[in-house]
């Protein structure tokens, strides 16, 4: 493993990590509802270990990668006995592990998943067992006597938990909250997980092969022995407003993965985090530690810390690198105003990072089903008129059913539409056509639109100064116009090549692109801010031409040897700073830039070491 680090520290402010909201589905949308179609009481009282059971796997053998089914639990407590996963049998296939498992509740503090007092099998915290799990798809097939898979791998595409409670219950200290193994493009939104005390193991389970990418965003975890475990060096995690309380030992355990972290918001008598391996690679932004102890940080690996704040502990952070003795850093009253280890500077006097502004990505929600129109047609699957028609009827709420939709020409964003919602509905060209833009946002009377949970078989283009969101998607390319100067937000996306051709706003959280012989981003001359990147392939993975590009918490994958020529990152002009982790081949040029502005610069790692890189390139 190859590393680039960049380590800051500095005072700041944090964000909540709660926010409430319902979801209240059409009847027609295509959502599988645990009680009106599988017979779930959510009455607290029986158990509906089997009707879930049974919903997941109907959700799952729909599609599991273009339209697999919303499992919806309306309001209740659904009390259960054992484990839900997402798998369709116990053997076979992949030991009948599936990807595309998604768990959505109505209400984030009424919707509750239960586990029952005193649960069978959950007694013992030295053999954790899982309330929920997620896992991965694989080549192996079983038999009787095989032993039977536990679902980690590369494979666990699409999985969400969105909007509910997750609930351990007395007298289970071996119970994990979610067990999550996510491939691509998934995460875990708008989700409490909490323990009574005593009970818990771990709120968050992320130690199968191999957790990431995925997004984590607005979750809560209360009670266990730790809120989190990451373990495995492959891929990485981005976690966004995320707070923890009442942990009894650590708060957050890291071996070898990727974390990107920001918005984190701790109250603990115990350390927050402990990257107890020196392959841990940690960016933890604009975060606020409160609690007691010795230190709020233990960290053997790489960090990154910029905007951080501690209070009530002896030390704010033990950095102990390998083969390095420890290194105490404390600050007046808990506050760390800035520290820097290994910092190498080219090309300018900068010892920080860019410090872009950032800005929250815009969401709509509303549960009031008058303010949602269908896109899909009444007969067919050709959506090309319904689905442009509806997004000018003036609703603000355009869905699409689950389920497959054909265009023959390009849609277009306007008038009074707030959001798009695809309920994980795929759209794309009728077989024998060529639509290109598969979407042009052209903006309207709403100061935003929001594209999710839709699989977009072809490119989006920005064309107007209004912004514009992708949530939870694939999409084939993205572009923006001269007159599409809009703010641009990415959150949990797949999808490349993405151009910035003219000066914009660029936000983007757990950004994946993968393959390709272009470059898979660009940025002419825009202001492009990522929480969390993943790689896979031999090509350039950022281009700047111009403009500024921050990037925390990346983890880049070539997955063959590199050619002689190509580099990781190149620039010309402009000013970037890189937090980034390189796994797999090694490329042979790490940064390339305009000679006589930046020289070539290629980190040199000894062994399996770390290096750390900020990179300012600033045109006269």
């Amino acid at each position: 493993m190859k590393y680039g680090c960049l380590f800051i520290i500095a005072l700041f402010g944090c964000v909540d990590a709660t926010r409430a909201y319902e979801f209240n589905p059409p009847a027609d949308a295509g959502v599988i509802d645990v009680k009106r179609d599988h017979g779930a009481k959510g009455d607290g009282v029986t158990d509906d270990t089997e009707a879930i059971r049974a919903a997941i796997k109907e959700g799952i053998e729909r599609g599991r990668y273009t339209k697999m089914g919303f499992v919806y639990f309306p309001r209740g407590t659904y009390l259960v006995s054992g484990p839900l996963e997402s798998r369709i049998s116990s053997h076979g296939w992949s030991g009948g592990w599936r990807c595309g498992m998604i768990l959505i509740g109505q209400d984030r503090d009424q919707s509750i998943i239960k586990l029952k007092d005193n649960a069978p099998g959950y007694g013992d915290a030295s053999k954790p067992k899982w309330l929920i799990a997620t896992g991965s798809e694989s080549d192996k097939r079983t038999k009787k006597q095989d032993k039977p898979l536990l679902g980690g791998g590369n494979r666990a595409f699409r999985h969400y938990i969105l909007n509910l409670t997750v609930d351990v219950g007395q007298g289970n200290p071996g119970a994990i909250g979610i067990d999550f193994v996510v491939s691509n493009r998934g995460g875990v939104e708008d989700v409490t997980i909490k323990a009574p005390a005593n009970s818990g193991h771990v709120g968050l389970n992320l130690q199968r092969w191999w957790p990431g990418p995925g997004l984590i965003k607005r979750v809560r975890i209360e009670g266990f022995d730790h809120a989190m475990k990451v373990g495995h060096w492959q891929y990485g995690m981005t976690f966004e407003h995320i707070e923890l309380t009442s942990q009894r030992k650590a708060a957050i355990v890291n071996d070898k993965n990727v974390l990107a972290i920001r918005g984190l918001v701790s109250h603990n008598d115990g350390p927050v985090i402990v990257a107890r391996d020196w392959g841990s690679t940690i960016a933890l932004l604009d975060s606020k530690l409160t609690g007691s102890g010795k230190m709020a940080i233990h960290n053997k690996g790489q960090m990154l810390l910029r905007n951080v704040q501690t209070t009530g502990y002896d030390t704010a952070l033990i950095e102990q690198p390998r083969r390095q003795k420890p290194k105490q850093v404390n600050g007046d009253a808990g506050m760390i105003t800035e520290h820097a280890t290994t910092l190498r500077q080219l090309g300018t006097k900068r010892d920080t990072s860019l410090n872009l502004p950032i800005k929250e990505t815009p969401e709509y929600h509303s549960a009031d089903l008058s303010q949602w129109i269908s896109g899909a047609p009444a007969e067919g699957n050709d959506a090309t008129e319904s689905l442009q028609a509806a997004i000018d009827s003036g609703k603000p709420i355009v869905y699409l059913p689950n389920g497959s939709y054909n265009v023959t020409k390009t849609i277009i964003i306007r008038g009074g539409v707030k959001k798009i919602i695809g309920l994980h509905a795929s759209l794309q060209p009728k077989k024998g056509t060529t639509v290109d833009p598969l979407i042009r946002f052209e903006g309207g009377s709403s100061k935003s639109v929001t594209l999710e949970y839709l699989r977009l078989h072809g490119k989006v283009v920005h064309d107007s100064a209004k912004a514009l969101a992708i949530r939870h998607c694939d999409f084939r390319g993205y572009e923006n116009t001269a007159r599409g100067s809009g703010d641009m937000f990415f959150d949990d996306t797949i999808g490349k090549p993405i151009r910035i051709l003219h000066p914009q706003n660029v936000w983007g959280r757990q950004v994946n692109c993968e393959f390709g012989d272009d470059p898979l981003i660009e940025n002419h001359g825009g202001n492009l801010w990522i929480l969390g990147y993943k790689t896979e392939g031999q090509m350039i993975c950022i281009k700047g031409v111009g403009g500024n590009t921050e990037v925390f918490g990346a983890l880049l994958y070539p997955l063959r040897k590199v050619k002689p020529h190509v580099p990781m990152f190149s620039f010309d002009g402009g000013s970037a700073s890189l937090n980034y982790r390189l796994n797999g081949q090694d490329y042979p040029i790490h940064v390339q830039a305009d000679e006589g502005k930046l020289k070539l610069m290629r980190k040199q790692v000894p062994g399996r070491g770390a290096g750390l890189t900020v990179i300012g390139n600033k045109t006269p």
